[in-house]
Order: structure tokens, then C-alpha cells, then sequence
């Protein structure tokens, strides 16, 4: 077995190969981790054995036998319960908790009551247990809800990942006209106003770690970090004043991702991106579903909206909602296909942005070719927070960026690692990953690596990587877990 990104995992347990799991399983496989599989599906079974070098075994996934006697689930260290049905999940989890508490358990589930009861004060049982044995339970479209806002609440010039102390990497478009265009990125700091971090570079086909020699060019996407508070500062001056944040905002679908955005931005008044930003007031939220009884319960829910009952396609419709006119439309239908027809329409109709939920990362391509400005991958961003929690005690975050080519991995430094009391510049491997933040575990400052920074156990890294590297995060992490 390859060297594993995977040491305090020895072996995990995948209950469920559906698209989800059988990604998961393909990117632990990838990491070097053990897996095994299981669904009772033959078709899935199947497919999966064809395309994934783990166990995959045919049974149902809640049968104490089978996941004690063929996936060994004693020598296991931990079990993800990713069915279809959220009671199987739990069910499943429940059963290992009761043999074997020292396993992890993760279960996804879309129970609305579930999931709450999970998040609030009686998340553990009276004798100390966690409630239902699980010991993280994962909402799909809270996941997704997440990742909409943060790329909405920036203006939806592209996807944001969250990085430690309140900074973030934002996906923006290098245009034409773009002030950081046609500039090596060496020159950059000589600009008062620029005081950012390029980490990657998407140009053409390609993506990679730049260097100070890097040239970027119309057409080029880059992911810079930033405080996020800074966020909007930086994106008025690489892209304009023209590209601010939204004031009338379309979210197409009335479902719970749908109504889950509508509760984030009526929270955020009047301290919301709608509003604050340019000290506007009175920000438009149109709601539109073809649902007659969710846009029924949305308007019952939700009185500082528009609720509209339709086809958003509708000529008429978009002249009654003055949809043309929107700074920005959300499509988080449950239609994964709807939604990217919608996003692509309406931007072609004179909408300034917009964000598409997708099934998954591979039509991100294809969306931008569409004209869409930000896509958010449903099963990305479950299989992201998955993995965040199965690095081991010394990471805190994984994320994946430009359609899964890199990795953003957050973690503490520990007493073993190479990089402990070496300075930056010692550690240089050039194209194979950057560092992109540092909180010093001294006095708990936040800043922006040089090659001078000295690095210390205990401080706090995030740093970009090519997925799959197997060599990067133990530079930093040796022996974690």
C-alpha cells in the first residue's frame, strides 16, 4: 500500500457506493488509505469493484455480521454511513457505537429533525454517548448552503474556501481590462492596494502553483486569499468598480438548499452583503419554484421576500419578477440539469451573476463555458467535509479547488515534523505546493508566509497542494493522529 495522507486511519468503512460514496472511496483509495465498501445494490457493487482497487462487498450495510465479519469493522477506525435512507444510516451507526464506541461514525442524512436535534444540546446520550451513536452527522444541502453563501456574499465572482483566523481563498476571472492583467505576479507587490496571495493559476486546459514569474492573462482564473473582510477591497481593484456586491438577488428553487439561503439572508440584515456593503437599503429577494405547495409554505415561512409560483423560463414571468434586471441568481433547485440551463438563460438575459448547484466538479468546465460564474458541486462539498474529518487530529480542514486538480489542507504543525524550527525558504519545493497562512501558536497572530517565517509545533498552517500528494501535508504533520 502507498504511503498513506491516512495514519490515524487505518482502515475506513463505507456503507453505501452511490455517487457519493463511491467518490469518497475513490479519494481515500487515492490518499493511500484501506477501504471497504458496501452496498446491496449488484449493480453498484459491480461498477464500483470495476473502478476502485478496495474491498467492495454485497450485503446490506446494517447487518452487525457483515461489517464485523467481512469488513472487519473491529480493526476498523471509522465507518461512514452514506445510503440513501437516513435511517439506515443511523440505524448503522447505532449498532457500531454499540460494539465498537472507539470507531468514528459519520452519517449523512437530509432529516431536517434529525440533523437539528444532532446540533443542539441533547447531542449526547445521559451515559456520555453522542445522540445516535453518530459522531458527525452531515447535511447535504447545509454543506451546499455554506458554499453558495460564502461565494454569494462575495460577489459571485467565484468560489470561496474558508481559511483559518477569518481569511479566505476567492476564485476570481482575470478579464480583459483586469488591472492585475498581463502583470508578473512579482510586480504586484509594489501595488499599495495589493496585498494579497495569489495560490493558484487555472490558464486554458491548465492549472498550477505560480511563481513570482507567472504572467497573468485574459481568460486566466485565479484563487487568491484574502482576509474576508477584505474580500470586496480586492475584488474592486482587480476587477472594477463595476463588479460589486448583489442588491436584487433571484434564488430558482423552494426547497430546503432554497429556503436555507433565504434564512441566511434575512439573518444578515441589515449587516448582509445586500445591504451593508454599499450601504444600501431595502435589498430585493425574489423566491421561484414551479412547486405549488413549497411556493405555498415559502410564503407562509418567509414575509420579507417575493415568492413567485412559475416557470423561470417564462418570458412573462421574467418581466413580472424583473428578472433581467437582478445583480444575482442563485439556481439550487433540486434538478441538478434545470439548474445550469436556468443559470446559463438568465445570465444570456442580462443577469450580472450567477451561481449553478451541480451534481458534481466536472461541469464546472462546461458551466463557465455557458457564461455561469460560480458552480457549486453537491457531492463536492459533502465528500470535502467527509475527509476533513478523517485526516486525523492535526487537520481542521480539507478542501478541494479547480475542480479537484488541488487541495487546501489546514493543519497544525507537530514537534515531529520537518518543518518544526525551519524557516520557510528551507522548506521550498517549488510547483509542488504553497503555504498560504500562518497563526503562530505563541501569540496567536495571523499572517501571510514569507520565506523568512519561521515555523514552530504548534502553529496552525494552511497550504495548497496538488490532490493526491502524499508527501506535502506530512512536512508539516509528520506522526498526527
Amino acid at each position: 500500500m502507498p504511503s498513506s495522507l491516512f495514519p490515524f486511519m487505518r482502515k475506513i468503512v463505507i456503507v453505501g457506493a452511490g455517487f457519493t460514496g463511491e467518490r469518497l472511496a475513490k479519494a481515500l483509495v487515492d490518499d493511500g488509505a484501506q477501504v471497504v465498501l458496501i452496498d446491496k445494490d449488484a449493480a453498484k457493487v459491480r461498477q464500483a469493484g470495476n473502478r476502485l482497487d478496495c474491498m467492495v462487498i454485497q450485503s446490506d450495510g446494517n447487518s452487525l455480521k457483515t461489517l464485523e465479519a467481512d469488513a472487519g469493522i473491529a480493526s476498523a477506525s471509522a465507518l461512514v454511513a452514506l445510503t440513501e435512507d437516513d435511517e439506515v444510516n443511523m440505524i448503522t451507526c447505532s449498532l457500531v457505537d454499540a460494539s465498537h464506541p472507539e470507531v468514528l461514525k459519520i452519517a449523512r442524512v437530509r432529516n431536517d429533525a434529525y440533523y437539528s436535534a444532532s446540533r443542539e444540546g441533547a447531542a449526547q446520550t445521559a451515559g456520555g454517548r453522542p445522540l445516535f451513536g453518530i459522531d458527525r452527522m452531515l447535511h447535504p444541502d447545509v454543506e451546499a448552503a455554506a458554499a453558495i453563501w460564502r461565494a454569494l456574499s462575495h460577489g459571485a465572482v467565484g468560489n470561496v474556501v474558508p481559511l483559518a483566523g477569518g481569511f479566505g481563498i476567492v476564485s476570481i476571472p482575470v478579464d480583459e481590462g483586469c488591472r492585475i492583467a498581463d502583470m508578473p505576479l512579482w510586480t504586484l507587490g509594489s501595488i499599495p492596494e495589493w496585498k494579497y496571495l495569489v495560490a493558484y493559476v487555472e490558464s486554458g486546459a491548465e492549472a498550477f502553483l505560480p511563481s513570482g514569474e507567472t504572467v497573468l492573462r485574459p481568460g486566466d482564473r485565479i484563487g487568491v486569499v484574502s482576509p474576508v473582510a477584505l474580500m470586496g477591497e480586492m475584488l474592486r481593484f482587480a476587477l472594477g468598480d463595476e463588479k460589486k456586491a448583489a442588491r436584487r438577488l433571484a434564488i430558482f428553487g423552494a426547497g430546503r438548499l432554497g429556503s436555507l439561503l433565504v434564512e441566511r439572508q434575512l439573518a444578515s440584515r441589515p449587516s448582509g452583503f445586500l445591504d451593508s456593503v454599499f450601504g444600501r437599503e431595502n435589498a430585493e429577494t425574489t423566491l421561484i419554484d414551479s412547486d405549488e405547495s413549497l411556493c405555498r409554505a415559502a410564503k407562509e415561512r418567509f414575509r420579507g421576500i417575493r415568492v413567485l409560483c412559475g416557470d423561470i423560463t417564462d418570458p412573462e414571468l421574467i418581466r413580472e419578477a424583473r428578472l433581467e434586471e437582478c445583480d444575482a441568481l442563485v439556481a439550487a433547485s433540486s434538478n441538478y440539469d434545470r439548474n445550469l440551463v436556468v443559470a446559463s438563460y438568465l445570465k444570456s438575459r442580462g443577469v450580472k451573476r450567477t451561481i449553478a448547484l451541480t451534481e458534481s466538479e466536472e461541469f464546472g468546465d462546461v458551466a463557465r463555458k455557458l457564461g455561469i460564474d460560480v458552480v457549486v458541486p453537491m457531492r463536492g462539498t459533502v465528500v470535502d467535509s467527509i475527509v476533513s474529518h478523517l485526516r486525523g487530529r492535526n487537520v481542521t480542514s480539507v478542501h478541494t479547488a479547480s475542480e479537484g486538480r488541488f487541495e487546501i489542507v489546514g493543519c497544525d504543525v507537530t514537534a515531529a515534523s520537518e518543518a518544526d524550527g525551519k524557516a520557510l525558504k528551507e522548506l521550498s519545493r517549488p510547483g509542488e505546493y504553497l503555504l498560504l497562512l500562518v497563526r503562530h501558536a505563541g501569540d496567536g497572530s495571523i499572517a501571510l508566509p514569507s520565506g523568512d517565517t519561521v515555523l514552530h509545533a504548534g502553529d496552525h498552517v494552511d497550504f495548497i497542494a496538488r490532490a493526491g500528494d502524499k508527501t506535502i501535508s506530512k512536512l508539516f504533520a509528520a506522526g498526527w493522529g
